[in-house]
């Protein structure tokens, strides 16, 4: 670690940023617009606020979720989005003048979070062992509840209307119509996350016990494997969009597989230390090998998986980062911080 190097990068000016704003509030999910024009931020206070990505503008704000807000979620195909809070409400909303389209009730006393489709034809919801599946325009389609315990994590198989889920117990994999789940990977362990390779060829879930646990799909019984070693929880994963890597947080350090189609076990995976403190962010660049993260001290770091000489290129935001979120182009970065910052940067790749 260069401490000397993480000393200037905290003392220096931001070289990276368009413009910044404070919302006064702990910032929990953010959002674009899928042509990169528009952001928007949801605090824990339940307001979301929108900006023009371009210029830091504040076109709008609205109280959102009286009891807090919990996650955003763009259409891929609409210029609509979602909110869900601890109102027990989900609420779907104009993008251009946030005018609210519908309010769905929950039976939960929190809705986690949701998840639209690839081409945006339907939404899930994640509301304690229950999953809802909504079309575009709010109507319920499904309830699944045969769930173990609170699902942690809902992601959606590329071309297809297939999502997976992950609860204590294993994976279930559900489809838009069918009344049970179409299959269901058992394994007896807690599961913290999940993630599903754009290629649909495997799923992988960050472990109770500090490992990530991986299922080839199709799935044949025994062909489940796992990578150990982690000195903490894996709760952070991401693919890049090819498949070919893999990324997982291990407390202050980045580790990274190569799958390409195959299996990593055997491998020696890439390892990233820039961080000091625990990483709570990461993902990978749209289309690209390269990353961002952060961290509890407020460090954003970029790095590029394939070129690992070139390090130590960031910036540092000085309260710990809540959220990174990728424009949609890959082109700028928005953080947020604990205490309501707000930044827009340019990716330095």
């Amino acid at each position: 670690m260069d401490y000397q190097r993480l000393k200037q990068i905290a003392n220096a000016p931001n070289e990276y940023e368009v413009w910044s704003d404070y919302l006064n509030d702990y910032v929990i999910d953010l959002a674009w617009s899928n042509d990169a024009k528009k952001i928007i931020a949801g605090t824990a206070s339940g307001k979301v606020t929108l900006y023009d990505a371009e210029t830091g503008k504040l076109l709008n704000e609205i109280s959102a979720h009286q009891n807090g807000l919990m996650s955003i979620a763009v259409s891929p195909s609409k210029n609509i989005f979602v909110t869900t809070g601890q109102d027990a409400t989900i609420n779907m909303w104009n993008i251009d003048t946030l005018e609210l389209l519908n309010n769905i009730a929950s039976n939960s006393q929190w809705v986690n979070f949701v998840e639209w489709s690839k081409d945006g034809k339907y939404f899930t919801s994640s509301e304690g062992k229950v999953v809802r599946v909504f079309n575009e325009a709010g109507d319920i389609i499904n309830t699944f509840d045969q769930h173990e315990s609170t699902v942690c994590g809902i992601q959606w198989k590329q071309d297809s209307y297939v999502f997976a889920t992950a609860c204590y117990g294993g994976v279930r994999l559900f489809e838009v119509g069918r009344e049970k789940d179409i299959n269901f990977f058992e394994w007896s362990n807690s599961m913290l996350s999940l993630s599903w390779s754009p290629d649909g060829k495997f799923i992988g879930c960050g472990t109770q016990d500090s490992r990530v646990h991986f299922f080839p799909v199709p799935y044949e019984n025994g062909s489940d494997f796992e990578m150990s070693g982690y000195n903490g929880k894996v709760k952070l994963m991401d693919w890049t969009t090819d498949s070919k890597y893999f990324l997982t947080n291990c407390w202050n350090e980045i580790v990274i597989w190569k799958f390409a189609g195959k299996s990593p076990q055997g491998q020696v995976p890439i390892s990233i230390n820039t961080h000091v403190e625990r990483i709570t962010q990461v993902s990978f660049q749209k289309n690209s090998a390269c990353i961002a993260s952060g961290d509890e001290m407020g460090f954003v770091f970029f790095h590029d998986t394939e070129k690992p000489s070139i390090k130590n290129i960031g910036t540092c935001l000085s309260q710990e980062i809540s959220k990174l979120c990728w424009s949609p182009d890959g082109l700028n970065l928005a953080a947020s911080t604990a205490d309501g910052k707000l930044v827009i940067m340019r990716t330095p790749f």
